[in-house]
């Protein structure tokens, strides 16, 4: 059972692993989703945290990922160190610090796995192998003592916890481990208190963590903690609002609201920071409403209505916002009304203009073939020689005279287009209707004269 869970963690530390390498290799911006120790170990989607939306929120989720990583990384690391120490109790030192030495390759900052294996390789090859194990931690605790009576204490404190480690039921290492850690608890509380008294109090509390660390139990250190802790957060908030009101005397209350947002979240009771959070943000919001005016003047409508949703997120007025809102919406609706009246107009004028530019050539083109007609007609005149005598013809009606203007008409058109027995067949028939009709018997003797007749 125990090779098996040995087997198991580390395969499954090293899948973790070199899925986590991968993903660092390709990135994660626009790139396929990998196995990684997250998605072993936390899946996102079952949380029903809701949407990422935020910075903050992003970076409070990776922060929550790394903690759940490292605690189960931690636990299967431990579960692999189990397994190497009951090896080196056994006397197994070369298993023992085979399995050591892969628990600090996956993490070098293992101190036990440090201890275990520097251990297994000291005793490594020895006859007697139990014997050797109790001389090395007692070699260990003189070590210690030796480094205790020279004053040496954190030396000495790291000896006996090798001690301890190696040799848990060594009481006599237990109690000197236990003495030096609460010497060295009292060292760390005076220098706090004395960093205290000079008013450095982050270095106050570095000592006294550092007590705690060593003595978890020990008297009125959590009391001090807060004590300093609250005053230091005190101070914190104080230097920042103090930074805050530069910044707004400087005319930069952007930057200015910034920091006294970072001051609420140190002391979130503070009522000057909130005071002047209000005043510069309506400051703010007020600036807002007046570049939407000016932006509504200047017709820009859209711009004006970004500012004026922008005063309404710094605390302006909703109610009186919207009235903005609307106007500006309803004077867009206007314009965009106008203009497309506009546009129908120049086009029904346009259409207009090219109609009567239509009608314009099209007459001209009617006056031009009349007069070319006309032209045609006095050429054929003036090409036909006057006949030898006069024959005076006999009376027609007005009728015969219309039928022979007919028939002259048609006998042109069959003219012009080079049908010449068609021109004179038609002029014969104005000659039968009106004899004395010139135009006919010009036409007939030019034909004759030009053609030869029929």
């Amino acid at each position: 059972m125990g090779a098996f869970l040995l087997a198991f963690c580390f395969a499954l530390v090293r899948l973790a692993a070199a899925a986590e390498e991968k993903a660092s290799d390709e990135g994660t911006a626009g790139k396929e989703k990998s196995v990684t120790m997250e998605s072993l170990f936390l899946d996102y989607s079952k949380t029903e945290l809701g949407p990422l939306s935020t910075t903050d929120s992003k970076r409070k989720y990776l922060y929550t990922i790394q903690l759940e990583k490292s605690r189960l990384t931690h636990k299967l690391l431990k579960a692999v160190y189990d397994n190497a120490y009951e090896l080196y109790r056994q006397g197994d030192y070369d298993g023992a610090r085979e399995l050591s030495g892969k628990i600090l390759h996956m993490d070098p900052s293992f101190q036990d796995a440090a201890v275990l294996h520097q251990a297994s390789a000291e005793l490594k090859g020895t006859s007697k192998p139990f014997l050797s194990g109790r001389q090395l931690v007692e070699d260990r605790f003189e070590e210690g003592m030796a480094l205790y009576r020279s004053g040496r204490l954190m030396e000495a404190s790291k000896k006996w916890e090798e001690s301890v480690q190696l040799s848990p039921g060594n009481l006599k290492a237990r109690y000197w481990l236990k003495k030096v850690r609460g010497e060295l608890a009292d060292e760390h509380f005076r220098r706090g208190q004395k960093a205290y008294r000079q008013h450095r109090l982050r270095d106050s509390l570095d000592q006294w963590y550092a007590a705690l660390v060593l003595d978890p139990k020990y008297p009125r250190l959590v009391n001090v903690i807060s004590k300093a802790e609250m005053e230091l957060r005190r101070e914190e908030a104080n230097e920042k609002l103090q930074q805050a009101l530069n910044l707004y005397g400087q005319g930069d209350t952007n930057q200015a609201l910034k920091l006294l947002d970072e001051v609420l979240k140190i002391e979130p009771g503070e009522e000057k920071a909130q005071k002047l959070i209000a005043e510069i943000r309506l400051e703010i919001a007020t600036q807002h409403v007046a570049q939407g005016r000016t932006l509504y003047k200047q017709r820009q409508y859209t711009q004006a209505i970004t500012e004026w949703n922008k005063a309404v997120e710094f605390g302006y007025d909703p109610r009186r916002a919207n009235v903005l809102i609307a106007r500006a919406r309803n004077q867009m609706r206007i314009e965009a009304e106008e203009k497309r009246r506009r546009a129908e107009e120049a086009k029904r004028r346009e259409e207009a203009e090219q109609r009567r530019a239509e009608e314009e050539a099209r007459r001209k083109a009617e006056e031009e073939a009349a007069e070319k007609e006309r032209q045609a007609q006095q050429a054929m005149v003036d090409a036909t020689p006057p006949p030898a005598e006069e024959v005076k013809p006999e009376p027609t009606s007005e009728d015969q005279k219309r039928q022979a203007i007919k028939h002259w008409h048609t006998g042109i058109i069959y003219f012009q287009k080079g049908d010449y027995a068609k021109a004179r067949d038609e002029w014969l028939l104005c000659k039968q209707f009106d004899a004395t009709n010139a135009d006919c018997l010009s036409g007939l003797q030019r034909i004759d004269s030009s053609f030869g007749g029929p």
